[in-house]
């Protein structure tokens, strides 16, 4: 359980704060499709991704698709089973800087690298 008082609030998707302080391999147990609502009360399509041994999803933004589309190609039924890296930074948005989930860009290593996130 997270320490960050973000963690302790119902959230159905991962936040910066679920994998802050580390490096989180995770293996992709599924991909699905939803319609969220962000700023402003906009909607908008993303894919969300679940993992095995976790129950919060990722919802992707564009650069993390293509991060993962740039591992494993654009057929989302190929990420399926296929591990990747998750660790917290920061993006601008707008006008401000804010803490983000980003994937890293390279295959993950052997299995000894695995922790599930929250």
């Amino acid at each position: 359980m997270t320490t960050d008082y973000r963690g302790m609030f119902d959230h159905e998707y991962l936040g910066a704060w679920d994998v802050a302080g580390r490096d989180h391999t995770m293996e992709i147990a599924r991909i699905t499709v939803a319609e969220l609502t962000g700023d402003a009360g906009r909607k908008s399509k993303k894919p969300i991704v679940y993992f095995r041994d976790s129950d919060k999803g990722l919802a992707l933004n564009k650069t993390n698709a293509r991060t993962i589309a740039g591992l494993y190609g654009n057929d989302t039924r190929a990420w399926v089973g296929k591990r990747i890296t998750l660790f917290a930074t920061t993006t601008t948005f707008g006008r401000e800087t804010v803490e983000c989930i980003r994937v890293r860009p390279e295959l993950p290593r052997g299995k000894e690298n695995t922790h599930a996130a929250a």
